[in-house]
């Protein structure tokens, strides 16, 4: 039987509607108190009352972050007026969903602090909450410099990590499906820590060559085999190989800098077992301790196996001691 909320009924409110509640309430509070974030939108309101956030103002940010980014087509002149009610909805704390916060978040420049602030509220607990949920907005550091601007979305992303005998980190295999989110989408590039020496079975694509990238990584670009338009998708595989560091190879991570949906990680170990393993979020690519760690067991296969729904602007993976 469905539970009817109303004056004097006596039900508690729904968990979730005052999570919404709360985080509408802290997006309004944020874009109408944050100097950087109130100039956007002003620049874009021809009227408004008082000092309240205008719907219409925060609606053209967003079309033009969408435009941009080639998640809506700029032929859709339209998109302004349709988005207004669904900031007005959000911003009142009535319907608020995972991609209304990214949009807005992303339109708007949030810092990481801010868009931490906002998911602790919708998800009604800590961004950094593993509990088979996904792991978003947990970095504190600058990401790495793409080798070239992202034109795909990730839907899926299966890596399999190979440590030898020699506890050495020796080859990672790598399956990504990409959703083109413009039309043309001909590479794919990313940058992996600087150990890489070849990459070898690639199948979607082929390697064009190492690129230029933030120290301590290096630059990775593919040719896909076929040119995507908007919305179609395309599936990419591939080994990169390792070189050994000068000590044991004690963690492996997996950073996103845009969502990337159904991450799939796995560690297999050759020959030697760990000690101790954990579960780790990480608010950095390199260096640092993990903010959150869980301790798991090593398969009687050897293997050590996660998975997560999303994972956004966050660095995950396993540390573990020999």
């Amino acid at each position: 039987m469905e539970a009817r909320h109303g004056s004097g009924s006596g039900h508690p409110q729904d968990p979730r509607a005052e999570r919404v509640a709360e985080a509408g309430k802290r997006l309004r509070v944020l874009l109408a108190g944050r100097h950087t974030y109130r100039a956007r939108w002003l620049a874009h309101t021809q009227r408004r009352r008082g000092d309240d956030v205008s719907y219409s103002g925060v609606a053209q940010v967003v079309a033009l972050y969408l435009w941009e980014s080639g998640l809506r087509p700029d032929t859709d002149h339209t998109l302004p007026r349709k988005l207004r009610d669904r900031v007005r909805q959000a911003l009142l704390g009535r319907q608020l969903t995972h991609e209304t916060i990214t949009w807005i978040t992303e339109s708007f420049d949030f810092t990481s602090e801010d868009i931490t602030e906002v998911w602790d509220a919708f998800l009604g607990h800590s961004a950094v909450d593993l509990g088979g949920n996904g792991v978003s907005f947990t970095l504190r550091s600058e990401p790495v410099a793409l080798v070239r601007p992202q034109g795909h979305r990730t839907t899926a992303l299966f890596s399999r990590y190979y440590v030898s005998a020699d506890r050495a980190l020796r080859r990672i295999e790598t399956s990504h499906v990409l959703v083109a989110v413009d039309d043309g989408l001909e590479t794919f590039a990313y940058s992996p820590r600087d150990t890489v020496t070849g990459v070898e079975s690639v199948v979607g694509g082929t390697f064009i060559g190492f690129r230029t990238s933030s120290p301590g990584y290096v630059g990775v670009e593919f040719q896909l085999d076929r040119r995507l338009s908007a919305g179609e998708r395309s599936s990419l595989q591939y080994t990169t190989l390792h070189r050994p560091t000068s000590g044991p190879c004690l963690h492996v991570r997996r950073a996103a800098r845009k969502r990337i949906d159904n991450v799939d990680m796995r560690v297999v170990f050759e020959a030697v077992r760990p000690r101790t393993t954990w579960w780790c979020v990480w608010d950095a690519y390199s260096g640092s301790e993990p903010i959150r760690a869980i301790g798991i067991d090593v398969s009687p296969e050897g293997e050590l196996h996660q998975f997560l729904p999303y994972l956004e602007q966050a660095v995950v993976g396993f540390q573990w001691r020999w």
